[in-house]
């Protein structure tokens, strides 16, 4: 009877060990769709034989020694890894095409469209400098260019305060998952040490790490308690149990807003050098905020060196009275200092005033002196004021506002500008075409805009001379030192070419990381995947071995009742 019990049990190993191997292979076809999902597999052992004579022993059937994930945990971050390389590569992408989008380069909207026509209406003007519509025309293509620039950088910004907002999104977003996994490494210690009943609970953790992946490229440590410990270049965000989360810092760099990505526990700054947040707090903080700073450094140039030589010509008719446009922080600091806060250069030089007459026609040139030789007695702008009143006649200046006034002596007489080495006139905003030192306030002179007659296409007070529209027409394509001796019109097309040239780069990029990425979830799938036709199969297998194990105590049933008869 004894023998008989035996093989009952044996008999019974088999039909629980099937019956396990059913059910996992089930459980693995029902998740054969879930994402993050990793296939399971039933270790079977036999069972510790029994000795049932001296030197002889025979089986007692099957164990199930355990169930396990399948999974390469070094496939794994690899993985991860290839993640967070695809999301930085996708997000530079789409933001250096909303970039190029943006400048519109090629077409006829286009920056280059935009000074090519500016710089071509002074070659028109020259051929008839005395022409009112051509006058007109160069104002007209100077606004025209003036509100493309402040469209340009306004583009620009609200582009950068978008990215802001979908950095901020983000990181709300990594903070969630950082939160998941550190309650998940709780739940996976309290269910056993990360062993099998734990693989549910794994696999939702692996799957909310590799979302987190996409967001930031993360590094993972596996506990010997089951738990997993995640960083950013070697700077914890999950302990354990614990998140230390992610948070956004606003700084503050060359006049720009900058973000970083901190740990918010203790304000570590974190580069993720991959994924999403890292792309998009690179982008931002390179591509869009160094687009603005080239549209801003573009149009600074642009104002100064048309006001340079536009300052220091003369219309088909003169001032009464001007005041420039630059407001002097203090009228007290030396011109050329920073205390003065003046955005062009001014240098050592002087600058010629011509006051004319209109009665009797006569006209007197005076040279103003602009002392800036760095010998302790440079002039400021109280001092230049000084200078004028005592060199020139028939004109005063003055203090007003910060800005520089002058005045002619009554109607009758009118004054011109010529001859700077100094720069003054075009840095205080004497007789020039443009206001303003960036993108954000370029504009036409309100004077010019006004009085198109003041747009100075002669020289030296002659009427109907175009020498100055000549050399207007020229100034974008002549070398510029504050633009590392590349002209205007090279500038922008250097520019333009740079960002096409990355955007090409960061494409190729994208689809070599897109690749990779699939490559190794294709090598995932082989070693984690449920293969519906391999699970078919151990199924078939399990079944039969169920069966036979069920036919086996059918059999010995047999012999149990046929004891029992002949007893």
């Amino acid at each position: 009877m004894s023998s008989l019990t035996a093989a009952l049990q044996l008999g019974r190993s088999g039909l629980l060990a099937s019956q396990t191997a059913l059910e996992v292979a089930g459980n693995n076809l029902a998740n054969m769709s879930t994402q993050g999902y990793h296939r399971q597999t039933v270790q079977m052992v036999p069972a510790s034989p029994q000795e049932i004579q001296q030197g002889i022993y025979v089986g007692q059937g099957v164990q199930v020694a355990g169930i396990s994930r399948q999974i390469d945990t070094a496939l794994e971050a690899r993985i991860n890894n290839s993640l967070a390389n695809q999301a930085s590569s996708a997000q530079q992408q789409q933001i250096l095409n909303q970039i190029q989008s943006l400048e519109n380069e090629l077409s006829n909207q286009d920056l280059s469209t935009q000074l090519t026509s500016f710089f071509n209406a002074f070659s028109n003007l020259a051929n008839s400098p005395q022409d009112t519509s051509l006058r007109g025309l160069v104002v007209q293509q100077g606004v025209s260019l003036s509100s493309y620039l402040q469209n340009l950088r306004s583009g620009l910004v609200d582009m950068r305060n978008q990215t802001d907002t979908t950095i901020t999104q983000s990181t709300a977003t990594a903070n969630g998952l950082l939160t998941q996994i550190a309650a998940l490494n709780q739940q996976i210690v309290q269910a056993g040490n990360g062993g099998s009943g734990a693989s549910t609970l794994l696999d939702q953790r692996d799957n909310l790490i590799s979302q987190l992946s996409q967001y930031m490229s993360v590094s993972v440590n596996q506990q010997s308690n089951g738990s997993a410990d995640v960083y950013v270049n070697s700077i914890p965000i999950v302990q354990g149990s614990q998140s230390r989360g992610v948070e956004i810092r606003q700084t503050t760099q060359n006049g720009q807003p900058q973000v970083q990505l901190v740990v918010s526990a203790d304000g570590t700054v974190l580069n993720p050098q991959s994924g999403q947040i890292g792309a998009l707090i690179d982008s931002r903080n390179n591509d869009i905020v160094g687009d603005i700073n080239t549209v801003d450094q573009f149009t600074n140039q642009l104002i100064y060196q048309v006001n340079r030589v536009h300052s220091q010509g003369q219309g088909t008719t003169g001032y009464s009275s001007v005041t420039g446009t630059t407001q002097v922080a203090d009228a007290t600091a030396a011109l050329n200092s920073s205390a003065a806060g003046i955005p062009f250069t001014i240098q050592n030089g002087s600058f010629q005033v011509t006051v004319t007459q209109t009665s009797t026609g006569q006209s007197q040139t005076y040279t103003v002196p602009v002392t800036l030789n760095g010998t302790g007695a440079d002039m400021s702008l109280n001092d230049l004021v000084n200078s004028f009143n005592s060199t020139v006649s028939n004109a005063t200046a003055s203090v007003v506002n910060g800005q520089l006034q002058i005045n002619t002596a009554g109607s009758d007489y009118q004054i011109g500008f010529g001859s700077d080495t100094s720069g003054a006139l075009a840095a205080l905003g004497l007789n020039t075409f443009f206001t303003g030192s960036n993108a954000v306030d370029v504009a036409v002179n309100a004077d010019v805009a006004n009085n198109p007659a003041l747009v100075a296409a002669g020289q030296n007070n002659q009427p109907g001379d175009n020498s100055n529209a000549l050399t207007l027409a020229q100034v974008g394509t002549q070398n510029v030192a504050a633009l590392n001796n590349v002209s205007l019109t090279q500038f922008w097309n250097n520019h333009v070419t740079t960002y096409a040239t990355r955007l090409g780069a960061v494409q190729q990029q994208a689809q070599a990381d897109a690749a990779v990425t699939q490559s190794l979830q294709t090598q995932q799938q082989s070693v984690s995947g449920v293969n519906a036709d391999e699970e078919t199969i151990n199924l078939l297998a399990y079944q039969r071995a169920y069966q036979a194990s069920a036919r086996f105590l059918s059999v010995v049933d047999q012999m149990y009742q046929s004891l029992l008869q002949a007893v």
